[in-house]
């Protein structure tokens, strides 16, 4: 059996699906990788494409492989350039989860719709939709991200059962860390943890979170431990048990209007809330500035 395949029509194909994924990665990414690069990206990988589609040799196995760890591979790393292996790994499983969608989406179409069973897609035709879903993608992304960025309303609860509600953030760029336990550690404003406490002596369970910040090198950030924390955004809640919270003596962070920031960890180990609520996390990261000695520790 022979068939009859362009290689301008089969190039520009790869090509335009190649850039569309790059784009709704380099979204999610922070925009890390230039416009020449991703053109660069999306243009390497196509010719990798036809060039596997030519070999000779090598089979439908050997095809596969040489596209996906060779071809694959090597555009993603030198179109986002990671740092480690783990961010690598971290790209392939954003690369294989979008093109899981476009291909699931274009699959809904060419099975379900009447207009599409019956008339084979053209080039054109894929090459729109695919832009159409690139966008309605990126949207719905923008959209989630918004929303996660959003205020939201943290109610403690000390020890003696005294409430506060704040008004905080949850923000990624967070990721102090209790030096003993590993235990994350949110922010809290000091005169807010005063009034949370109201004792006239310190409360048990004193911790010393060391962090670096813009105008102190070194700094110690003083650390207690909450029974419940209650995080309420866009009519959901969820709760939170035994957190620590770190008291910013106004040298740690800016926090601006916010009261307290929210460590986005504490939200992923308690992905059972208290009414069904749903993980809230920011899109702030590294504002805030704070690093520990170590240089793992941040807000």
């Amino acid at each position: 059996m022979y068939y009859e395949v362009y290689i301008d029509s089969l190039f520009l194909l790869s090509f335009t699906l190649n850039l569309y994924l790059f784009l709704l990665l380099n979204r999610k990414l922070d925009r890390t990788a230039t416009r020449l690069r991703l053109l660069l990206g999306a243009g390497a990988g196509a010719a990798g494409y036809v060039a596997a589609f030519l070999l000779p040799f090598g089979g439908p196995v050997g095809k596969t492989l040489f596209l996906v760890l060779f071809v694959n591979g090597g555009v993603l790393y030198g179109v986002y350039r990671p740092s480690s292996f783990k961010a690598f790994i971290r790209l392939w499983e954003l690369a294989l989860g979008y093109c899981l969608i476009l291909g699931g989406a274009f699959f809904l179409l060419t099975s379900h719709v009447e207009t599409f069973k019956e008339h084979r897609m053209s080039l054109t035709g894929v090459l729109a939709c695919g832009g159409l879903f690139c966008l309605g993608i990126g949207g719905l992304e923008e959209r989630k991200e918004r929303e996660r960025a959003a205020p939201c309303e943290a109610v403690l609860k000390s020890k003696t059962g005294r409430r506060i509600a704040v008004k905080a953030l949850v923000d990624t760029g967070n990721c102090l860390r209790e030096p003993i336990s590993g235990a994350p550690v949110s922010v809290l404003d000091k005169e807010l943890w005063e009034a949370l406490w109201d004792g006239g002596k310190e409360p048990e369970g004193f911790r010393a979170v060391p962090y670096r910040s813009v105008g102190c090198e070194r700094g110690i950030l003083k650390a207690y431990e909450i029974p419940e924390l209650l995080i309420r955004q866009d009519g959901f809640q969820r709760l939170c048990r035994n957190v620590y919270v770190g008291l910013n003596e106004g040298k740690a962070a800016s926090m601006g209007d916010y009261g307290m920031l929210i460590h986005p960890e504490l939200l992923k180990k308690n992905r059972k809330s208290a009414l069904g609520g749903r993980r809230i996390h920011g899109r702030l990261r590294g504002k805030h500035g704070i690093q520990s000695k170590y240089g793992k520790n941040t807000v």
